[in-house]
């Protein structure tokens, strides 16, 4: 039997990383956690990140946002569309074989949450979205990167986030652990199709 699969979905910094972690701490079995910074941290470096800028990897550009804060925007050639749906044939290979996943997702732009759902499709996937206002999210962005790289969480905050999702967590309301649990419970105790909410409702 395929395995099952937990997605958490939002931007950076909002607490997803933590919350796959206490997860694993938490379920019965063992779940693999799999991310983007998994696979994007496969390219060479000059291709992941600004020295070559645009190109067939990653790169990101730094545009000042209305307030004067910046906001980072990520960009990605042929190479960099390639990984993505290589990551999504790796999550889809590792569940045909049994393994119990939780999926740990940024998504950087609109095409990303189309394109999971259409490849999960079938599978006993479970979605739940992570939100926070963003001035509590900027808070953890500082404090994690120490000035660094500024700007990720406000550039890819509601990309993927119009749902529909299982469960809908405001992390700044819920400790890791309060929130994990959360997610335990209902993942335990889930209804069938037709339950799902969209965040705000």
């Amino acid at each position: 039997m395929p395995g099952r699969l937990i997605a958490l979905i939002g931007t950076s910094s909002v607490g997803k990383t933590t919350t796959a972690r206490r997860m694993q701490d938490l379920l019965p079995d063992p779940w693999l956690v799999v991310g983007l910074d998994h696979f994007y941290d496969m390219f060479p470096s000059d291709w992941a990140g600004h020295p070559r800028g645009p190109g067939p990897g990653f790169w990101q550009d730094v545009v000042p946002d209305t307030d004067g804060k910046p906001r980072i925007i990520t960009h990605y050639g042929a190479a960099g569309a390639r990984l993505l749906t290589g990551m999504r044939a790796a999550v889809l290979a590792l569940l045909n074989t049994g393994n119990d996943v939780i999926l740990d997702e940024m998504p950087v732009d609109d095409t990303i949450m189309p394109a999971w759902r259409k490849a999960l499709a079938g599978y006993d996937a479970y979605w739940v979205a992570l939100q926070a206002p963003l001035d509590v999210i900027e808070q953890r962005e500082d404090e994690r990167n120490h000035g660094r790289h500024i700007g990720n969480a406000r550039g890819h905050q509601g990309y993927g986030m119009d749902g529909p999702f299982d469960l809908v967590l405001d992390t700044a309301a819920l400790s890791a652990d309060a929130r994990t649990t959360a997610i335990i419970d209902a993942f335990s105790n889930k209804s069938s199709p037709g339950s799902l909410v969209a965040p705000g409702s």
